[in-house]
């Protein structure tokens, strides 16, 4: 499941990177926007009053802060090849226990490249000490809105892995691409 999902972000990535006829955006009324990014956790708390349950609609027992990055990848192949070290964005994330012990709900604030959002969804465990002890895997959705004009909407899926350290880029044990590949996809109002 996870190197699907990895695949499938880094197919995105492709077509965005090349400009051949696979291209996804293009013309004068462009009403979607695709990104491909990279996220990594930079601190974790007990909650604020930031997660209050009035605003997540949840109680929730963790409170994340991330820093997101772009990506660079082969054109050829899709192949992701690095991470900016330059943080082009920010997301604090609420997360609380569903009924179903696999599922998490999420509360989520951020922006990146300027563009502020707040995202409702859920992140599912897929695989405890897979592909190696100490890695979990979750995939995630969220429902983007709060987004700035010209934006109407959006969402965001993610792959991610965490190891044994948690916080930052580097794995332990080492060679993982910690912790998020973002997709988001972002809509415009068409204009007439």
């Amino acid at each position: 499941m996870r190197r699907g999902m990895i695949a499938m972000a880094l197919v995105a990535a492709t077509l965005l990177a090349s400009d051949g006829p696979g291209r996804a955006q293009s013309g004068e009324n462009e009403v979607e926007e695709i990104y491909v990014l990279r996220s990594m956790r930079r601190g974790r708390v007990v909650p604020s009053d930031f997660c209050s349950p009035t605003k997540t609609g949840f109680a929730p027992a963790l409170e994340d802060q991330l820093s997101v990055h772009s990506v660079s990848v082969h054109t050829s192949d899709g192949r992701m090849t690095g991470t900016t070290d330059k943080s082009i964005g920010d997301m604090r994330v609420c997360i609380g226990q569903a009924m179903d012990p696999t599922l998490l709900g999420t509360y989520t604030e951020g922006q990146f490249n300027g563009i502020t959002f707040t995202g409702i969804g859920d992140c599912r465990l897929v695989r405890g000490n897979m592909p190696e002890d100490g890695i979990l895997t979750h995939r995630c959705f969220l429902v983007m809105s709060g987004l700035p004009e010209p934006y109407v909407g959006g969402f965001m899926i993610s792959s991610s892995l965490y190891s044994k350290t948690p916080f930052g880029a580097e794995s332990s044990p080492p060679g993982y691409a910690q912790a998020g590949i973002l997709i988001i996809r972002l809509w415009k109002k068409r204009l007439p």
